[in-house]
């Protein structure tokens, strides 16, 4: 999960999509309640289902033993997404209300080097790549296949473990809500907060993760994230009593889908963000999301 660099310019519901059936209901003229009766337990009854009485949900401690155990099993060296696709990207600040005030639009074709995703950025704001961009783009894909392809392989696995690791669930508390049906498949509703007690913070980025809160969508069988939502539940102040600055906003939303060969790819991610640099308060949303996927043939 890659946090944008704020220096930087870097479902349908199951439900849902069952409540929209036409549902016929012939009525006589004067049973005007009836039909509105019929019509709600209609709509319910299409609505998805959450615990039925009777039905036994995992203890968390299993569903985050097993999305430990489904991510260190993709971090094989052959085991990761092996495709190909284009991510469009879309970047806005935003004012007080949150209207844009500027945006930039990037598209990248996204290819794997040793493994790896590499994102090559091919347009902005719709234009072809200058020549020094296009330079700039080249350099980086050299130090890419440099970093990702002379490293031994222990060393690769552990980059691909990713986010889903032991020591980052083991800031959190989690609780199972829910079982819900997902594109057509079983999926665990977790829910999850930073624990009590002394957590690592000696770097910017535990400060960020220790006040991260927010739910996943686990999809039962892969143990898999299938959606994610994240926010920040408590300002970060930076300086003495915050006089730098502060980020008072970051929330995440991910959407990821499964592929016919079971691997999951990330299709949408958006990031909201508000921060404030000694006396100015910058907002910006980041909107990214990809298509096209094409199975790398070997």
């Amino acid at each position: 999960m890659e946090i944008p660099c704020l220096a930087d310019d870097n479902l349908l519901s199951w439900g849902l999509m069952k409540a929209v059936r036409p549902i016929g209901i012939r009525v006589c003229p004067n049973s005007s309640r009836l039909s509105v009766v019929l019509l709600i337990t209609g709509l319910l009854n299409c609505a998805p289902q959450g615990v039925s009485a009777g039905e036994v949900l995992p203890e968390p401690s299993e569903v985050t033993q097993r999305m430990i155990e489904r991510s260190q099993k993709v971090a094989q060296v052959d085991q990761g997404p092996q495709y190909t696709y284009q991510k469009r990207s879309l970047l806005q600040r935003l004012d007080a209300v949150g209207t844009p005030l500027k945006s930039e639009e990037k598209l990248y074709q996204v290819t794997l080097i040793g493994g790896f995703p590499f994102r090559r950025l091919v347009r902005i704001q719709g234009r072809e790549l200058s020549s020094e961009e296009l330079r700039i783009e080249d350099e980086k894909e050299a130090k890419f296949r440099q970093r990702f392809m002379s490293d031994d392989p222990k060393k690769l696995v552990a980059r691909k473990e990713g986010v889903v690791t032991p020591e980052l669930l083991d800031r959190y508390q989690f609780v199972v809500e829910k079982r819900v049906v997902l594109s057509n498949r079983a999926t665990l509703v977790l829910t999850f907060k930073p624990k009590e007690g002394n957590l690592p913070s000696s770097a910017i980025e535990d400060k960020v993760l220790n006040r991260m809160r927010g739910r996943l969508w686990i999809d039962e069988a892969d143990a898999e994230i299938a959606k994610l939502e994240v926010s920040l539940a408590e300002p970060i102040f930076l300086g003495w009593f915050g006089l730098l600055g502060s980020l008072t906003q970051c929330d995440m939303t991910l959407e990821r889908q499964r592929m016919p060969d079971g691997a999951w790819i990330d299709t949408k991610q958006t990031w909201l963000i508000q921060y404030r640099k000694l006396t100015a308060t910058m907002r910006f949303r980041t909107t990214e999301i990809s298509s096209g996927f094409k199975k790398v043939v070997r």
